[in-house]
């Protein structure tokens, strides 16, 4: 079962910005692990998926792409594989990207993190 959600943004000029992060409580990792994902990216600039671990943390990681440059960092466990939730990460950064303004998806980060937990369950039963 993932731990939690990171959504981070990068800026050239203030560097790595946290958004949002949920669980609170559960969500803490280095500074160094955020630019081990942010150069998992760097260089194709691309929208995509990477995965890495580190610190004995399973990472997924989605980049929306250079011209918004907000990475989706999925906390799991080290038995779970991340590609099992490429579909929905991808689904729940979408509906982040889509609600930027006015940081509308701030709120809206429990319930989607809600529906991350559930999405393997009910994609086995699909």
């Amino acid at each position: 079962m993932p731990n939690g959600i990171i959504v981070m943004k990068y800026d050239e000029r203030s560097g790595i910005d946290i958004k949002a992060k949920y669980p609170e409580e559960k969500v803490n990792i280095s500074n160094k692990s955020f630019m081990h994902i942010l150069n998992l990216h760097e260089f194709s600039k691309q929208p995509g998926f990477a995965s890495l671990t580190i610190e004995n943390i399973n990472f997924i990681t989605y980049y929306s792409g250079s011209e918004t440059d907000y990475f989706f960092i999925l906390m799991l466990n080290m038995l779970e594989n991340p590609e099992d939730y490429e579909v929905v990460l991808e689904e729940v950064s979408n509906i982040i990207l889509e609600n930027l303004g006015e940081n509308k998806y701030i709120e809206m980060v429990p319930s989607l993190f809600k529906r991350i937990l559930e999405y393997p369950n009910n994609n086995k039963n699909s």
